[in-house]
């Protein structure tokens, strides 16, 4: 087994019971997996895997992604009356990672973030489960429904 992956779970299990999950996922793949995948697999399982983050140069229209950008700054908060009658804000935060720029649009209550000052310029986010659409704007990021937006210390 390879030991810089039993090192990040060793705390949680056995090194048998890693062992053992790692090959029980190979089984479950059908031998699709080699152990160092399988063993990826165990860490995902575990909580302890390494999340996939995209970058901004590679989101494309419909994409869900899973972004870790820093906030350059917002546009002020509006609010606007939805079709059905009901009252919505939004706020837009310029985002950036080292391979581009692009905007993150904040509904509803993800407007509170801003407001109480747990998003600022110049923090660090993790975007996670967020789709991707273009509008005339450009490349727009927003919050799916179960997902998240993790501000980073």
């Amino acid at each position: 087994m390879r030991e810089p992956h039993y090192d990040r779970a060793k705390d949680l299990i056995t090194r048998d019971e890693f062992e053992s999950r790692v090959l029980v996922k190979v089984r479950e793949w059908g031998d699709l997996l080699d152990e160092d995948a399988a063993a990826r697999l165990v860490l995902d399982d575990l909580g302890c895997g390494t999340p996939n983050f995209q970058t901004v140069r590679e989101l494309r229209d419909g994409m869900e992604v899973t972004l870790r950008v820093r906030v350059e700054g917002f546009s002020p908060v509006r609010e606007f009356r939805r079709q059905e009658g009901t009252t919505g804000r939004v706020v837009n935060a310029d985002i950036s990672d080292e391979s581009g720029r692009s905007r993150l649009v904040l509904w509803d209550e993800d407007v509170s973030l801003v407001e109480r000052g747990r998003l600022r310029p110049g923090m660090s986010v993790r975007l996670v489960d967020c789709f991707v659409r273009v509008s005339r704007f450009g490349i727009e990021v927003s919050r799916g429904k179960f997902g998240a937006i993790l501000p980073e210390a």
